[in-house]
C-alpha cells in the first residue's frame, strides 16, 4: 500500500520499459492517484460530514447500501441511462477508494492478511468499474474507446471540445480512477499494470480542453501520473509535477488541501525528502476547513489523513 514500507517501493531510478517496472515492484505510487481522487470522491457522497470524520467504516456501509444500490436499480430499469452508467463508474470507484483502499492502507499497519482481503474486495469494484466505464465509452461514441486502448498516444480532444463536455469529462476522470484502482490493487498483475497509459490518455485529454475542470482535478492526479510514468527521467517527472503541483493550488484558489497531499505522497515521499513532506502536510492542515463550504467534506478526509500521515512519519522515510 501507498502507506506503508513493507509494500511501498520507491522508484527512484528511471526504469527501461513497463514490463521491468511492474514485475520487479507493485506500483503502489499510483495509491497516489487513488488517494488524490479520494478528495475528490467524497463530494457526491451521501454520508454526513459527521460520520465520515467520526465514524468512516459506518459511512462505507451507508454508502455501499445507498449510493451503489440506487444506481443498481436505475440501471435495472433502464441499462442505457447514460447519467446512471456515468454515475456507476463514479459510485464503484468512490465506495473501493475511500472506504476500501483507506482503511486497508491503515490497516496495514496492524494487520496485513486483513488489509490484503480488503485490498482485494476493493479490485473486484474497479474491475467492475471499468467494465462499465469502457462500456459506456464505446456507447457514447465507438471512437472513444478504439482511442483509449491504440497505442496512439494523443489526446482525443475534437470529440471533447464538440460533445457534451461536462458527461464525458465525468466518464473520462472517473474511469482514469478506475484503472489506477485496479492496477495499483492488482497486486502487479501485468495484465492490469500494460493498462496504466490509458490512466494518462484519461487525464490528459481533460487538460488539454479545460484544466480549470472540477477545481482542477485532473491536474492533481496527473501528479501521481507523471511520477509513475516509466517513460520519464526522475529529474524531468519532478519538474513536472511541481508544475501541476502549482497549476492545481491556483486553480484551486489555494483552498483545496488535495494538491499539497498528493505532491506530499507522490513526489516527497517518493524522493524521500521528509522535510518537504512534513512541510506540505502542515501546509494543508492550515487551511480552514470551514473557510470555504465547497471544499469542506474533502478537506475534512484530507485533514484526517494528513494527521494519520504525521503520525506515522517513521513508517514511510528510511
Amino acid at each position: 500500500m501507498l502507506i506503508t514500507t513493507i509494500l511501498f517501493k520507491m522508484l527512484n531510478r528511471r526504469l527501461k520499459s513497463f514490463v521491468i517496472l511492474f514485475q520487479s515492484t507493485k506500483n503502489l505510487i499510483i495509491k497516489g492517484l487513488s488517494y488524490l481522487l479520494i478528495s475528490l470522491f467524497i463530494c457526491s457522497c451521501s454520508p454526513t460530514l459527521y460520520v465520515l470524520d467520526k465514524n468512516p467504516q459506518l459511512a462505507g456501509r451507508i454508502y455501499k447500501i445507498t449510493s451503489l444500490a440506487k444506481v443498481d436499480e436505475r440501471l435495472k430499469i433502464n441499462p442505457n441511462d447514460l447519467e446512471a452508467l456515468i454515475l456507476n463508474v463514479e459510485s464503484l470507484t468512490t465506495y473501493a477508494f475511500g472506504f476500501l483502499i483507506e482503511e486497508s492502507d491503515r490497516m496495514m499497519l496492524e494487520n496485513y492478511s486483513k488489509a490484503n482481503n480488503l485490498e482485494l474486495q476493493a479490485h473486484n469494484y474497479f474491475a467492475e468499474a471499468v467494465q462499465y466505464g469502457d462500456s459506456t465509452l464505446s456507447y457514447i461514441d465507438h471512437n472513444f474507446y478504439k482511442w483509449l486502448i491504440s497505442n496512439d498516444g494523443s489526446e482525443i480532444v475534437d470529440i471533447l471540445e464538440i460533445g457534451q463536455k461536462e458527461e464525458y469529462f465525468r466518464l473520462f476522470y472517473w474511469t482514469a480512477a478506475a484503472y489506477g484502482g485496479a492496477i495499483s490493487s492488482s497486486g502487479g498483475n501485468p495484465e492490469w499494470i500494460i493498462k496504466l497509459p490509458r490512466v494518462g490518455k484519461l487525464l490528459n485529454s481533460i487538460v488539454s480542453v479545460d484544466s480549470s475542470w472540477n477545481n482542477g482535478a485532473a491536474l492533481t492526479a496527473l501528479i501521481s501520473y507523471t511520477m509513475n510514468n516509466p517513460l520519464l527521467a526522475p529529474n524531468e517527472a519532478d519538474s513536472i509535477s511541481k508544475n501541476l503541483f502549482q497549476k492545481a493550488i491556483q486553480v484551486s484558489d489555494g483552498k483545496d488541501m488535495g494538491p499539497y497531499l498528493t505532491y506530499a505522497e507522490s513526489v516527497s515521499k517518493t524522493r524521500q525528502k521528509k522535510d518537504e513532506f512534513i512541510s506540505l502536510l502542515n501546509q494543508a492542515l492550515n487551511i480552514d476547513i470551514k473557510s470555504s463550504k465547497e471544499f469542506q467534506l474533502t478537506n475534512t478526509i484530507s485533514k484526517n489523513r494528513a494527521e494519520w500521515l504525521l503520525d506515522n512519519i517513521d513508517e514511510f522515510f528510511y
